[in-house]
């Protein structure tokens, strides 16, 4: 293993070089919402009973992901509470357990160092990790869920034992961990079956006790083919490096909003000519492979990386309202290990320089596509923009009332020099009030459950004798 720190530690660097402004990137709206909710009583009782399985109604949250979400926040606010550098600290961490891992298993299951290194390097900087990075109650879930779905899959022919508990594990954290079974399957069916009775145990759990909210529409499975394949098709091009963001200006027929250039003013100079170059280049190789070199894709080594990307989303890709790229994190090792082989096994099968070229040109154009879509995500991603905004707004309240007396009611203002956005988008109060997520950042940063928050866009308290004033200011 410390040979291959050569290959790691310049890989490491790299992420840094492309994610350390994440450290500087506090919380914001669903955060403050899950910090507040991970809460207990202080005793260890309290604690446990975070573990268990709650009805949507009870607690107002769908799935069940109580390792890194309502343990991870338990811990973590209680020791840390609202500085964010320990929090993002981890996820960083995380990240670069799952790069190790990511090489490890591609070592193991295709015995390539140099496949290994370069799906570590693609999966390490791949623009959809802007999502698992900056947006923290998202990230930290499936970063931690990813670490043990992984640990599964190289424990799972030696360590039989230590593969069933890392997948319990991996299943209180994400419900994205319900494919390993079907992996494990692929890899040696005869040791399988305590893991699918364990996931079916889970699954009746999820939908019988947690349910979902039957209000929120993201969170309404539609099953329609037209909606799948639309779904795989922004899911491939989000791992392949195209920003998420893309998806909001994109109308029916393909049709690109204009008001898309704001956002990225030049940027689409390079996003667009590279994503294609990508794409067209990546097909070239894989068609050249089928025709020339069929069994170098028709093998069970590349049949459990398709499966473990397509059956891997297909818990999120029924959900075609609630699209996300940090969902795609761990199927994301799978598209970066197929992608490496697929490169590498062209190269071993041409001779001539000229397909050598196409193969410098995927890469280059990945690489440089990759990184603009990371550039371009800390100043567009939105948790990157509102963690931002929620430190201002909190620096700024704290400034005006350092203290104040328990039960506090605030009035918060719209700025009048803020300009009109949208009916829909409101005055700085409104938002203000997405992204302190109500209550609950106040409540957590002055550590008194009985503050109330009242919005101008939103509602008036009516005794307005008591309450502290502000005006907030987004600008």
């Amino acid at each position: 293993m410390l040979s291959s720190l050569k290959f790691l530690l310049p890989i490491f660097v790299l992420v840094l070089f492309f994610y350390y402004k994440i450290l500087g990137v506090y919380f914001s709206q669903d955060d403050f919402f899950h910090i507040t909710i991970s809460q207990t009583d202080g005793t260890v009782r309290g604690f446990l009973n975070l573990f268990g399985f709650y009805p949507f109604e009870e607690r107002g949250i769908a799935f069940y992901r109580p390792v890194f979400r309502e343990a991870f926040f338990n811990i973590f606010y209680s020791i840390f509470g609202l500085n964010q550098l320990p929090y993002r600290i981890f996820q960083l961490a995380l990240h670069f357990i799952n790069i190790v891992l990511v090489y490890t298993f591609a070592q193991k299951w295709l015995e390539d160092k140099r496949i290994s290194v370069l799906a570590a390097l693609l999966f390490s900087i791949a623009s959809a990790n802007v999502a698992t990075l900056y947006y923290l109650t998202g990230g930290v879930q499936v970063l931690g869920a990813t670490v043990f779905i992984l640990l599964t899959l190289l424990f799972y022919e030696k360590h039989t034992r230590w593969a069933f508990l890392t997948f319990l594990i991996a299943l209180a954290s994400h419900e994205l961990a319900v494919v390993v079974p079907l992996l494990l399957t692929v890899i040696n069916w005869r040791r399988a079956l305590p893991f699918v009775v364990l996931t079916l145990i889970y699954l009746y759990l999820e939908f019988t006790i947690i349910g979902f909210s039957k209000e929120e529409m993201q969170y309404q499975a539609v099953i329609s083919l037209p909606k799948l394949i639309n779904t795989y098709a922004w899911y491939t091009g989000w791992a392949l490096g195209l920003p998420e963001m893309l998806i909001d200006f994109v109308r029916s027929g393909l049709q690109l909003n204009p008001s898309l250039m704001r956002y990225w003013g030049d940027y689409f100079k390079i996003i667009f000519p590279t994503f294609f170059i990508a794409l067209f280049g990546l097909l070239y190789l894989t068609s050249y492979l089928f025709l020339k070199k069929r069994e170098a894709l028709l093998n069970k080594k590349v049949f459990l990386l398709i499966i473990w990307f397509v059956a891997g989303l297909l818990p999120v890709a029924i959900l075609p309202w609630h699209k996300s790229t940090y969902y795609l994190y761990p199927v994301l090792a799978a598209f970066s290990i197929l992608v490496s082989y697929i490169v590498f096994k062209f190269i071993e099968n041409t001779k001539k320089l000229p397909t050598r070229i196409v193969v410098a040109f995927l890469v280059g154009a990945l690489f440089i596509l990759n990184a603009t879509s990371v550039t371009l995500g800390d100043s567009t991603y939105w948790a990157a923009t509102r963690g931002r905004l929620a430190e201002k707004l909190i620096g700024q309240i704290s400034a005006q009332y350092p203290t104040l007396p328990k039960g506090a009611v605030f009035y918060i203002k719209n700025d009048p020099n803020y300009p009109f956005v949208a009916k829909d988008w409101g005055g700085t109060s409104k938002q203000a009030s997405i992204i302190l997520n109500r209550e609950d950042a106040l409540r957590l940063y002055y550590q008194d459950p009985a503050i109330t928050v009242y919005y101008e866009d939103m509602d008036n308290p009516s005794d307005t004798s008591t309450r502290f004033e502000i005006t907030a200011k987004l600008n």
